[in-house]
């Protein structure tokens, strides 16, 4: 390192510090020394200005402004005298140096009293750098310069007249637009001709060429576009689609970061909305994070820091003393902090685990740091969910070895988040949390997790133990925690997930009884907490697979009357449900998970077809409770014979035809044609009903209109009844 960048190094530590008396009697000692190097010492007073200390840099510009003019350094000479202007912006003096300095520097250019003129230099109530600052645009708008208008984009200067004091620029809503000189110069600012937006104009093949052949130096043109400092959405602005392939740009991002990590002139942002810099001199990584974390204030900041250094620790020298440093000053950070800090302070602890792990640190020493620190934490739910992923995943880990019933007391007050980095914990606790939803105490986040995973195939394969929650309980569990949720995000959690999962609704119910639906039914359209089009689209759910479900969606003015039936006719219908109850629906839910076992089940056809058998199978059922919920079962032995009833012989006479027929009129599921057995409800049963002997009735049957005579009722024969 020469002597000259040494100095330089030290000034600017010195003012990074903020040490500005020794930092300025560095200088005052460097211009004493350094006497024949006048735009060395510029340079150094130019670190002063961007510190924001004007007023000392221009004190210390007067002091080599007159060597500089001397050495025919024009241009150093005016920036000398800009420095000055920041601090006595309407001094005579500085304005007539000024006036002399551009007149040398472009004594050339005949735009020259013009702009001067224009600028306002001449006005003594114009502030100095509101002067300098309009002259600087005028002259960088010669013909076929590039410019920028805030909203009318970019444009190229065509001409610059002085006599009509105007400018015209070709803009691409206009390509001839004119202007006035002293509008120009507060409208327009001048770019260079490698700016990204001029080069997309005039080169963009070659920015094309650039992306793929060395993308960091389009990095580069894209900060320098930009001042040098700006963040990545804007660059992805600025390049995506146009110079960039949309669909490639993220490749292409990612694969730039990596390679501009190597290079010193850039540094990098941590988070996506911080700046990426463009440094004017290199810093090495080591250099710059230590400065970062010395620097750094309060405790997140320097975990911030020590969290990046962890990344590149592998890429410095001397990484154990580092190491040490970064050890000792998060600790001392650490125990400044106070204790209602907690979520900082653990923060903070994992990272010195971590950094105690570099240095072989035993892991239990660092844990039993780190655990001794979470005895104190009363609130668990809370501080996991206020920390980062790998803190919140160290901490739970720390926890599964060390208080695991810590963490079961917890469960009912966990995130989804937390919940999905203990399901093996959740399955040693199964038979708890399954009374809890039987006792629908489970909270809405645990209800949430389960619901969520219980509809998943993958979930279901990993964690068997969720079969036992495939249950209707878990849905009235979720129905009543949604109408007492505790707050309006929870509500809208318990109701997505209801939604979210397509066939959750159908697979709770796929075994519940019309009892339970009903009872879920009435909760449903009774809750005030479930809006009006999520309760229709849950009941449109339901009734798709309990068809019965509709009568409780609307009002009903008559009653419903009893279904008269035979004991034989009941007994077979009780025996039908009980084989779908017992035997067909089980035997469907192990072919249904043996069919979500295969994957992918968009495109599973097994799954599919257990899915329409499970339909089938629970409209069948419904059917059958619904139709036993009201019949009547009877042996007929109390039949009226007086009239034609149920229950009756009926011996009728075809007058037409002159044939006898005998009719045996009995319960609602009896039915046997060729043996004369008609059901009640039954078309020519209800012609008959209720008449008596001698009586005539006209019938039209299947030949045409008929005409019936009642001869004899009787009771119906026990060999009829017995074969039924």
């Amino acid at each position: 390192m020469s002597s000259t960048q040494k100095h330089h190094q030290q000034l600017t530590t010195l003012l990074s510090q903020k040490d500005w008396d020794n930092a300025q009697a560095l200088w005052l000692e460097l211009a004493e020394q350094l006497t024949d190097q006048p735009e060395f010492l510029l340079l150094l007073v130019k670190e002063f200005a961007d510190a924001g200390q004007h007023a000392l840099a221009a004190e210390l510009a007067s002091l080599i402004a007159e060597s500089i003019k001397a050495a025919g350094k024009h241009r150093e000479w005016l920036y000398a005298l800009k420095l000055q202007t920041e601090a006595h912006p309407l001094d005579k003096q500085l304005r007539a140096e000024i006036t002399e300095a551009l007149s040398e520097i472009h004594e050339k250019d005949p735009r020259l009293k013009t702009i001067l003129t224009v600028a306002e230099l001449d006005h003594n109530r114009t502030p100095l750098p509101t002067a300098l600052t309009r002259i600087e645009t005028l002259l960088a708008l010669q013909p076929d310069a590039f410019c920028q208008h805030k909203s009318w984009g970019f444009g190229r200067v065509k001409t610059f007249d002085t006599t009509l004091g105007q400018i015209v620029v070709g803009f691409a809503h206009n390509p001839s637009h004119s202007m006035q000189l002293a509008y120009a110069a507060t409208s327009l600012t001048p770019v260079s001709h490698e700016h990204v937006e001029v080069r997309k104009l005039t080169d963009l093949d070659g920015l094309k060429r650039l992306s793929t052949e060395d993308p960091v130096a389009l990095l580069r043109l894209a900060l320098v576009s930009l001042n040098r400092s700006t963040t990545a959405d804007r660059i992805e602005a600025m390049l995506a689609g146009s110079v960039v392939p949309t669909d490639h740009w993220k490749k292409w991002w990612d694969n730039v970061r990596k390679l501009a990590k190597k290079d010193p002139h850039f540094d990098l942002a941590v988070k996506k909305t911080d700046p990426i810099v463009l440094r004017t001199a290199p810093v090495s990584q080591q250099d710059e994070i230590l400065e970062d974390f010395r620097t750094a204030k309060g405790l997140i900041q320097k975990t911030a820091v020590a969290r990046e250094f962890l990344k590149r620790v592998d890429e410095m020298d001397n990484a154990d003393l580092l190491i040490q440093e970064f050890q000792d000053a998060l600790l001392d950070a650490l125990n400044k902090t106070p204790i209602s800090r907690q979520p900082e302070r653990i923060e903070a602890a994992v990272v010195l685990e971590q950094l105690g792990r570099r240095r072989q640190t035993t892991v239990e020493d660092a844990g039993a740091f780190l655990t001794n620190l979470l005895a104190g934490i009363y609130n668990l739910s809370a501080l996991l969910d206020d920390l980062s992923t790998s803190a919140q995943k160290r901490v739970l880990a720390v926890l599964k070895t060390s208080a695991p019933d810590r963490l079961f007391k917890e469960f009912n007050r966990f995130s989804t988040k937390v919940l999905d980095e203990i399901p093996d914990l959740l399955g040693q606790h199964a038979g708890a949390i399954k009374q809890w939803v039987h006792n629908q105490t489970a909270g809405a986040e645990l209800l949430c997790w389960i619901c969520r995973n219980v509809s998943t195939p993958a979930s279901r394969k990993a964690y068997p133990w969720l079969d036992d929650f495939q249950t209707p309980a878990l849905l009235l569990a979720v129905v009543e925690a949604i109408e007492s949720a505790p707050t309006k995000s929870a509500n809208k959690k318990l109701r997505d997930v209801l939604f979210e999962e397509g066939e959750l609704v159908a697979d709770l119910l796929a075994e519940a009884d019309t009892e339970t639906v009903r009872n879920l039914t009435r909760l449903i359209l009774a809750s005030g907490a479930i809006e009006e089009l999520d309760r229709r689209s849950l009941m449109a759910r339901i009734v798709k697979e309990h068809p019965f479900v509709k009568e409780s969606l609307v009002s009903k003015t008559v009653k419903e009357q009893p279904i008269i039936v035979s004991w034989a006719s009941y007994h077979k219908r009780m025996a039908e449900l009980e084989d779908i109850v017992q035997k067909k629906i089980p035997a469907n839910s192990k072919e249904i998970g043996l069919a979500r076992s295969y994957g992918d089940l968009r495109e599973n056809f097994e799954f599919k077809a257990a899915k329409d058998t499970q339909k089938l199978l629970m409209r069948r059922r419904a059917e059958l409770e619904s139709l036993l919920s009201r019949a009547q079962a009877t042996d007929f032995a109390d039949a009226k014979t007086d009239l034609v009833s149920i229950g009756t012989s009926v011996t009728v006479t075809d007058l037409g035809a002159k044939q006898s027929h005998t009719y045996y009129i009995l319960g609602a599921w009896d039915s046997d044609p060729a043996r004369g057995i008609i059901s009640y409800p039954a078309a020519l049963a209800q012609a008959l009903l209720n008449k008596h002997a001698g009586d005539t009735i006209d019938w039209k049957g299947d030949t045409g209109p008929q005409k019936f005579r009642i001869d004899r009722i009787e009771k119906a024969p026990a060999e009829i009844l017995t074969a039924l």
